[in-house]
């Protein structure tokens, strides 16, 4: 069984602090973000405050709900930005998830937004799992991660169903 690990709101505003603090330092001013659903969501949303850009949002499915863990053939497009807003032509665009697992669907998403007029298209995510990838990124796509953890199972508060129990969990997985 893969070993798991439970981060708080908390640990998750405090690594999207750092995180925000990564993107403004490397000197490209980015317009707007592109939220990869669900897990980007929420990261988006507290990047925002950081970061002061507006946020659009696409959804994909590569995961199969029904078997946690478990991934389908392929990544499919579930809700998508078709046409992308004139409003985002020719801008710097940060597409968000919450964790750099196998990256096929960042791989996914990022070659697709590549076909776009796009200015800088970079790369936020909040955990970047020390493993071997089976997607690749585009090339010169600025790459940012709040921080690089071990490859185990990772519960987001998010998707708590007892926020109380999620929360002792974490304390109980840092002990």
């Amino acid at each position: 069984m893969k070993k798991k690990i439970w981060y708080t709101y908390d640990d998750i505003h405090r690594v999207i602090k750092t995180l925000a603090e990564k993107i403004q330092a490397s000197g490209v001013k980015y317009d707007a973000m592109i939220a990869i659903g669900g897990g980007g969501f929420i990261p988006a949303r507290i990047l925002r405050g950081f970061l002061g850009i507006p946020i659009y949002a696409v959804t994909t499915a590569y995961y199969d709900s029904e078997f946690q863990g478990k991934v389908t053939d392929s990544v499919k497009k579930i809700q998508w930005l078709d046409p992308i807003p004139e409003t985002l032509n020719g801008k710097n665009i940060l597409v968000v998830d919450e964790v750099d697992d196998s990256r096929v669907t960042l791989e996914y998403c990022l070659n697709e937004f590549a076909k776009e007029n796009f200015g800088t298209v970079g790369i936020a995510v909040l955990h970047e799992k020390i493993k071997e990838k089976t997607g690749k990124l585009p090339e010169g796509m600025p790459y940012f991660s709040g921080v690089t953890v071990q490859d185990w199972w990772i519960n987001y508060p998010w998707d708590a169903e007892d926020i109380d129990e999620h929360n002792r969990l974490a304390a109980e997985s840092r002990d």
